[in-house]
This record gives C-alpha cells, structure tokens and sequence, in this order.
C-alpha cells in the first residue's frame, strides 16, 4: 500500500510541474506583447517629434533634422535691424579770444585791440539705430562757411595805487542776478584762488584773472563762471580739462561726452567762451543786448539765476545747489 500511495504523489507531482511550466510560458508571451506595444508607441511618438519641427512661426520645415538649417533660420529671425541716417546743422563757430599783456594800461584793466566775429559752419552728423533704438549721434563731418575771427584784447600789467571794495549791489546769494559782475577787483580774484589746497595743479590760480576779465567784458558773474568751471573739472583735474583744456566740459553730451566735447588751444579760450555762451543763450532774454554789438538769442533762457541755468544747462537736477556750494567757498575765501 505504500508503494500505491508514493506512485500515485509522483503522477501528481508531475502533472504540477508541467503545469507550472504552461503558466510560465503565457506569462511570458503576454509580457512580450506588452512590450512590443510600448515599443510601437515610443517609435510613433518620436515619429512625430521630428517629421516636422517649425522655428520662430515662419512655417519653414528642417528636412532630416538638418542642424546647419535650422541655425541659419535662427540666425536670421534673431539678428538686429541696423539704421543709419545722415544730416546736417548749421551752427554759429564762436570766436577765440586771445590775450595780449601791455604794460600801458594799469593791472586790472584792459582794452579790445580787434573785436571778435562768429563764423558759420554745417557739421554733418551720422545717427545710429539699431532695432529703431538711437545709439549713437556724432559728428563725422565738418565745412566751414565763414571763418571766425579773433577777438584780440590787451591786459594792463603797469601797477595801480589802489584796490577796490567789492560792491554790495550783487552781494552772494541762491536767487542772485547772474547777469551782472561780481563787483570784486582783479586783485580780489586772484586772492581767491591763491594757496588753495584743492588747486592741486594751479590751473585756477593761473587762470584767476581771466574770469576776471571775462565777467568785465560780458556781465557775467566771474564767480558763478569760475564755480562752475571747479564743479565741472573738479579743480581743473578731470581729464578733460586735462586732454582738452575744457574746464567746463562744454558739448560733452551725456552720450558720448569725451567724444562731442570741445578742445581749446589755453584755458582762458574756454572760460571767454563760457561766458559768451551763458551771456548769449541763458543768461538774458531774447532781444537784450549783451556784447559787441550782439543781443542775446535767448534759446534756453529761463531766468538769470542758478535754477534758471539748471534748467537747460545741465541734466542734473542739483547742479544749482553744487555750483552754489562753490559760489559760497569762494566768496568765504575773499
């Protein structure tokens, strides 16, 4: 009976097995068919990806997935759109004023030996944009129509017996009348910039009279002309004053200002000229008569005072209150 019974496990074990093997076998063709079906879905997909990729919405199909194409497309829908215009201005070319020593006239006064006269000239200016934004206006060419002429004046060196007071009719403050001379002596401007720590070069100290002169010729306070120059050269240390002699960095525009600013031959061509142009176009209404001959244009007049300058002349908004800081150190000084 034993022998029944460990057959008839055997029989059973076997058919068990077999069994088993059959269930592996489906598994495994079912998983197969899963995978095969993944497989077909990934391909489709991707098929799909690449059949037709666009750049930038211009509908320009990249056949093979051709890579030099598809950055030539870039590149053209990417780089910029360049403009350049061309024109002319006609502008007044200001006379120089040259300083010549006499010994027949007494320190402190002078005399106009030629006057001068303004010239005419066309500048041609080129401006640049790119994407129709403006970056860059600048001279590339110049003709002169009339020359200008020089204005020759001799400066007396012969010694005087007195000095005088300084006048209380145009007394230092904010609101004063920028339109009238200090009423200081030649003497008293050059005690000014004497032995001045901050004149580290000496450039305001040896050019102290010229604004002396400047304010006698053309009603321009020389303090006010001389506080502007030391706020805008930093005492005559800038490089622009350095490289240009231009202590008041006049044409430097705020966007290429080393490149459109004005050179002169001495500091005191820059100064004389300074004042003809705060005479001539802010400092007096249009129609009043300045110098020479000449009235004034009154192109950026908005009072004689310090924030009536500010308006124009400069883009900063507390260029008034800096110069003023200069005007009070100065007059401190005398």
């Amino acid at each position: 009976m034993s022998n029944k019974i460990l057959n008839k496990l055997n029989t059973i074990a076997a058919k068990g097995y077999k069994f088993f093997i059959a269930l592996v076998a489906i598994a495994f063709i079912f998983l197969s068919f899963i995978i095969a079906y993944i497989a077909k879905q990934k391909y489709t997909v991707t098929t799909i990806a690449v059949a037709e990729p666009y750049i930038n919405n211009n509908a320009q199909k990249i056949e093979g997935n051709n890579l030099e194409q598809l950055k030539s497309i870039i590149e053209e829908n990417t780089k910029d759109i360049i403009r350049e215009e061309l024109y002319t201005e006609d502008i007044d070319l200001e006379f120089t004023t040259v300083y010549v020593k006499s010994d027949k006239f007494e320190l402190g006064t002078m005399q106009i030996e030629q006057e001068g006269r303004d010239g005419k000239q066309v500048i041609t200016r080129k401006k640049t944009y790119v994407n129709d934004e403006l970056i860059s206006d600048k001279a590339v060419g110049s003709q002169i129509l009339k020359p200008a002429a020089d204005k020759i004046v001799a400066i007396g060196t012969k010694q005087k017996v007195s000095d005088s007071a300084v006048s209380s009719s145009n007394a230092l403050n904010f609101n004063m009348s920028l339109n009238k001379p200090s009423g200081l002596s030649l003497a008293q401007f050059e005690k000014i910039f004497a032995n001045n720590t901050n004149d580290k070069k000496g450039i305001m100290k040896d050019n102290a009279k010229y604004f002396y002169y400047a304010e006698q010729q053309y009603n321009v306070n020389g303090i006010f002309l001389a506080a502007v120059a030391i706020h805008e050269s930093n005492w005559g240390t800038s490089a622009m004053a350095q490289n240009k002699k231009n202590l008041f960095g006049y044409g430097a525009y705020d966007r290429a200002p080393s490149e459109n600013a004005y050179s002169f031959g001495t500091y005191a061509e820059g100064i004389d000229m300074l004042a003809r142009v705060f005479a001539k176009y802010y400092l007096n209404p249009k129609g009043t008569a300045i110098y020479n001959g000449e009235v004034a244009s009154g192109n950026y007049y908005n009072g004689s005072t310090l924030t009536g300058v500010n308006t124009k002349y400069a883009s900063d908004k507390n260029w008034a209150n800096a110069v003023y800081k200069w005007m009070q150190y100065l007059y401190n000084k005398f």
